[in-house]
């Protein structure tokens, strides 16, 4: 897959870059959490997920590197999966409770440029998600999917606003047809305090068919920082459109490891 390939390269070119910048010493975080939303999704069936992730993720300089290994319980119609919502209506009717690894995914960022006197950051990010999720059970598609996006950050006193566009690649499947999108997001989040921030965010995303809706999703959340090293934070979720979970709630929990 063409796709595929280019990310490859892409990462290749950021490891071939990293290994290459100064030798500050790197940052490396471990986090973990949960989270849980329920749907209809369009339909009379309410779809539950639980999602356990377990994240390691290492920043030095302006690059940054993130892994994340995945549990996911899933109850409800086979044809809704997290992350895309409904796949398929041919196999509404087959139901049930699910669990197992969910897909794998990594990611790569850039810190590409910051302004001060403008207080501007901009940064890139290129992600690719393995299909390690079982698509027998309903738990993910089987199949491998990349994205890019770019961000664009404004510190405002106490304020920080956001905006955030990309695009996913889908991978092919025989049995599952996603077209490939754009999306995006805004959000802005206001710091209270040394140890405590706020925000909201809003999250839309193309139709990946004809005749599925777009996804459109509202998260409110808390950060607290309980020491220098450990930090938590707590999330609602909203959904706005019919292929969004009705409603969510979750948390994770970060260290930084020294």
């Amino acid at each position: 897959m063409q796709t595929g390939i280019l990310f490859l390269l892409l990462a290749s070119l950021t490891f071939s870059s990293f290994s290459y910048s100064a030798t500050q010493s790197g940052k490396l975080a471990l986090s973990t959490g949960a989270t849980y939303t329920s749907g209809d999704y369009g339909s009379d069936k309410t779809t539950e997920i639980l999602y356990l992730p377990v994240s390691l993720k290492y920043k030095q300089n302006r690059w940054s590197f993130k892994l994340t290994v995945p549990y996911i319980r899933k109850t409800g119609p086979e044809n809704i999966i997290r992350g895309i919502g409904e796949v398929d209506q041919r196999i509404i009717s087959r139901q049930g409770t699910h669990d197992g690894l969910g897909d794998i995914v990594f990611s790569a960022g850039y810190r590409l440029a910051y302004f001060p006197e403008s207080k501007i950051l901009i940064d890139l990010k290129g992600k690719a998600k393995f299909g390690t999720a079982d698509e027998d059970k309903g738990l993910g598609t089987g199949k491998n999917d990349y994205s890019t996006t770019a961000g664009l950050y404004k510190l405002m006193g106490d304020f920080t606003a956001y905006i955030t566009a990309g695009r996913k690649f889908y991978g092919e499947s025989a049995s599952i047809k996603l077209d490939d999108v754009f999306y995006g997001s805004t959000g802005l989040v206001y710091k209270a305090s040394e140890k405590a921030s706020f925000g909201a965010d809003l999250f839309l995303k193309q139709k990946t068919a004809s005749h599925r809706a777009s996804t459109q999703q509202l998260t409110g959340y808390l950060i607290y920082k309980l020491d220098k090293n450990l930090k938590v934070q707590g999330y609602l979720i909203k959904g706005i459109s019919e292929n969004a979970p009705d409603i969510g709630a979750g948390f994770s929990l970060g260290y930084q490891l020294d």
